[in-house]
């Protein structure tokens, strides 16, 4: 009976916990956005959790909220298009107040303000000429192009995050960057930037704030009140100064709220005068733009579609080699290239193999294009090196000794009969390995390359429409790869002609 009390007793207990559970208040969950890249502002640690001044506050507000934060890492590229599908409730990541932004977004009083640097390999004089780093979706580059007695004919290259800057600085990719002066002050405290040195004051200043949705003005008003408090009861400088490592100007933060009180949503008129451009309007610029891409995408796609089929070619004859050597060696190529992802390999071109070459030449001999053309040939090629291989295994072996017993040696077996039926066999893979190709392409974008996506990407963060451009985009890749499939088809329906075939199957 004891036993069977005790047991009446803990399921009530147990009842009652859960009652009380239930009557507690369930906090809704407020998701930030934040690229993760942006050292001292947004990064994650060893347990991959976002940490930085921009995750600190994100938390806080939500807090001051009464909802439960969930940090979202995502890509800077996409943040604003993610925004506005409703991915994420903010953007809480260090983005600038600009009249193009304010067109598609909402933004809160700023949450701190710095500015836009120059940084440059000590000694350095002008700028003139000077390859200049920037990273996407920043001011930096209109800047640059607005102000040619600054940085008249520069080049600008874009890059992902002030690492890959950072990278590109210390292997000689770049003879400066703009960058934000903390974020730029970081990298050059921590030792990474080897040989950098600011140069001058401020370009300009930046007030950055945190982003919502377009008509959102109560959860503008609520993150406010909870910035506001932050500010009062000094927990805001306890995080500025933790992560930043100094106190925060709060004079100068002040007086940016006073600046850009006209912006908040509920007074929000449109910066820019007249009406906004309508659909139609739009999309001649828009393909302007998008074309110049496209030649870049249809260039390289070429080049390497060419160049990857001499290199599938000589694949797949040595894989299927007599020499155990040659065999083992196109076995290892195209299990290292198949296995590995192809944003590795472009890094490893533009970063590793393209600065060792322009280092022992002494001149850059290899830029963006050719490390991107290498390491989408070496890619390409690896696959066409395996489709080829399973076309020639597939010819009859009664071929190989009818040659033989005519006197014909194994090399002009090859170049006469094997390969001719081999390529006609494997022509539709080679061409689905071409249309992988030029959708591959859109991968470049990560080493400065403005290829096709990465002009869409562009459209977007100027425009703030984050589906019409990559629409537009899409058309033109389905132009290009519909053109390509007519090419690969009508070789294909010439080969069967002369074969014999009508097209179809038999």
């Amino acid at each position: 009976m004891s036993v069977f009390r005790s047991l009446l007793l803990f399921l009530a207990v147990v009842a009652l916990l859960g009652q009380a559970r239930a009557e507690e208040p369930l906090q809704e969950p407020l998701s930030l956005a934040m690229s993760g890249a942006f050292q001292p502002f947004s990064t994650t640690d060893a347990r991959g959790r976002l940490v930085g001044f921009d995750a600190d506050v994100a938390r806080e507000v939500a807090r001051r909220m009464g909802r439960t934060p969930v940090l979202v890492q995502a890509e800077w590229a996409g943040i604003q298009a993610g925004l506005q599908a409703g991915k994420f409730d903010l953007i809480c990541g260090s983005m600038a107040i600009t009249p193009d932004r304010v067109q598609s977004l909402d933004f809160t009083l700023p949450y701190y303000v710095s500015g836009a640097q120059v940084f440059v390999r000590s000694g350095r004089g002008s700028l003139k000429g000077a390859r200049v780093g920037v990273t996407e979706d920043s001011t930096y580059t209109r800047y640059i192009r607005d102000h040619p007695e600054l940085f008249g004919q520069a080049r600008i290259l874009v890059f992902g995050s002030e690492a890959e800057i950072v990278a590109a600085c210390n292997t000689d990719k770049v003879d400066a960057f703009v960058s934000d002066r903390i974020v730029g002050g970081f990298y050059l405290q921590q030792g990474r930037a080897v040989d950098i040195v600011p140069r001058g004051g401020l370009l300009y200043r930046e007030a950055c704030a945190i982003a919502a949705p377009k008509g959102s003005p109560e959860l503008v008003r609520q993150v406010n009140l909870a910035l506001l408090s932050m500010v009062q009861d000094g927990t805001y400088s306890e995080l500025y100064r933790h992560w930043v490592g100094q106190d925060p100007d709060l004079g100068v933060l002040l007086q940016a709220w006073s600046e850009h009180v006209s912006l908040l949503p509920l007074d929000l008129r449109p910066l820019a005068s007249g009406r906004r451009a309508r659909f139609a309007e739009e999309v001649p610029s828009m393909l302007s733009l998008l074309g110049q891409g496209a030649l870049l995408t249809l260039r390289l796609s070429l080049l390497t579609a060419l160049l990857a089929l001499l290199t599938g070619t000589l694949a797949g004859l040595a894989a299927v080699s007599r020499s155990r050597i040659l065999r083992a060696a196109a076995a290892g190529y195209i299990l290292l290239v198949r296995g590995t992802p192809l944003l590795v390999q472009l890094f490893l071109a533009y970063f590793g193999v393209a600065t060792l070459v322009n280092h022992l030449t002494g001149v850059e001999l290899v830029g963006a294009f050719g490390a991107a053309l290498a390491a989408l040939v070496v890619n390409a090629g690896a696959y066409n090196a395996e489709t080829l291989r399973g076309a020639i295994l597939a010819v009859d072996r009664g071929q190989w000794d009818a040659a033989a017993s005519l006197g014909m040696v194994r090399s002009v077996i090859l170049r006469r009969i094997i390969l001719p039926q081999a390529f006609r066999d494997s022509l539709p893979s080679l061409g689905n390995n071409m249309v992988v190709l030029i959708k591959d392409t859109s991968l470049v974008g990560a080493i400065t390359l403005v290829e096709l996506t990465y002009s869409a990407r562009n459209i977007v963060f100027q425009t703030g429409q984050a589906f019409l451009p990559f629409i537009l985009a899409a058309l033109l890749y389905l132009v290009l790869i519909t053109g390509l499939s007519a090419a690969v088809r009508s070789v294909e329906l010439r080969l069967g002609r002369s074969r014999g075939r009508r097209g179809g199957v038999r």
